[in-house]
């Protein structure tokens, strides 16, 4: 009941949408909840494939029969779905999932993300001082005052967002077939990923008199920085895992080390193909890429397709050098109508941002490579 009043609130106009965002992020913290105690009496748990007499066919009780119904669409003949409806959907959620998030899901997926409130618009966090070296003593009688002194640093966390619209006619249509859903997460999930890799200029917060922007992987002025052999070129395919290694060395003496499988090598498109050949002729069964995961620190190679031509990004995943703050995940909300010959509109939106974190020396676990 609680969602549905959410969506009954939400205005007709982008404005009154907006502002009913913050409301939103509540109430979705408790949607678990509201639903387990909304279903808790009725014997069947949360998820249920009913036929058109409301007959329940799975339970929760049941999680393999529940599956089973609702990837065959094994309803009986009167069922409530059509199987080329329950085919449509599916396709659907396969392609958005197909053009997945690869730099924003790497973070999640390896703990690097923490939940903050939507109203949050800067999303600070803090670095200290270098300490003295440790002292070892048999029989400690001094002991070193190592004052902490904390810097704070903050990222503007704004809304990506896409709307679209149907005409009334087609609404009936719209949960199954609507080019405006797919394509409006398609935009708003590379926006995201664009954002990370290359930041994007125009967001700005003045902050007690200071600016922050909002910085990707390429664009952060304190990530390292070096040139490499243009990889996509046949000829410098010996060269390849050669300056890989060299970089993890620099990445090492230079920004304050990095750990054993620590670190994911983005790559331009093309360069990705390029790793698609023989490491060389004597290991015709070895591609270079099979190569470069062989180099200790190296954790993955991924290709993103927001590098521009011909760049190399090496990310340590770890909490010092990154995470990412998530005030809502991609969804989407319909406006209120007040004419029933209107379009039916809705927002497509998402609120996270990464932060590229720098110590007190201003060193950053990234390195970006360009020819």
């Amino acid at each position: 009941m609680l969602q549905s009043n959410l969506k009954m609130s939400i205005g007709g106009s982008r404005h009154a949408h907006a502002a009913n965002i913050l409301s939103a992020s509540n109430a979705w913290k408790n949607f678990e909840a509201l639903h387990a105690n909304a279903y808790k009496e009725l014997g069947h748990g949360k998820y249920v494939v009913v036929n058109a007499d409301g007959e329940v066919l799975a339970k929760d009780a049941d999680k393999a029969k529940l599956q089973k119904a609702i990837e065959t669409n094994s309803f009986e003949a009167n069922g409530t779905l059509r199987h080329e409806d329950f085919l449509t959907i599916r396709d659907v959620i396969v392609e958005v999932r197909r053009r997945k998030l690869n730099g924003i899901t790497d973070l999640e997926e390896a703990g690097l993300s923490f939940n903050v409130d939507i109203g949050e618009q800067l999303v600070g966090f803090e670095n200290v001082n270098e300490f003295r070296e440790a002292v070892q003593e048999m029989n400690p009688e001094t002991y070193e005052n190592n004052d902490s002194v904390f810097s704070e640093f903050y990222v503007p966390n704004p809304i990506t967002h896409q709307s679209w619209s149907v005409p009334w006619r087609q609404q009936g249509f719209d949960y199954k077939r609507s080019v405006g859903l797919r394509e409006s997460v398609r935009q708003v999930s590379e926006k995201l990923e664009d954002v990370l890799f290359n930041g994007n200029t125009s967001v700005v917060v003045n902050f007690q008199g200071t600016l922050f922007p909002l910085y990707g992987y390429t664009t952060h002025p304190n990530r390292g920085m070096d040139t490499i052999s243009d990889w996509t070129l046949l000829a410098n395919r010996d060269k390849i895992i050669e300056e890989a290694v060299d970089q993890i060395g620099q990445m090492w003496s230079l920004q304050g080390g990095v750990g054993n499988d620590s670190v994911v090598m983005y790559v331009a498109n093309d360069v990705w193909n390029a790793f698609q050949n023989d490491y060389n002729s004597q290991f015709p069964s070895k591609m270079v890429l099979n190569r470069l995961l062989d180099i200790a620190q190296i954790k993955e190679v991924k290709p993103a397709e927001k590098l521009a031509s011909k760049q190399v990004v090496l990310v340590e995943m770890d909490s010092r050098t990154i995470e990412l703050a998530k005030a809502s995940d991609i969804i989407t909300v319909p406006h209120v109508k007040t004419d029933p010959l209107q379009p039916q509109v809705s927002t497509t939106y998402a609120a996270m941002v990464a932060q590229i974190k720098q110590d007190s020396n201003g060193i950053t676990g990234i390195r970006h490579l360009t020819i």
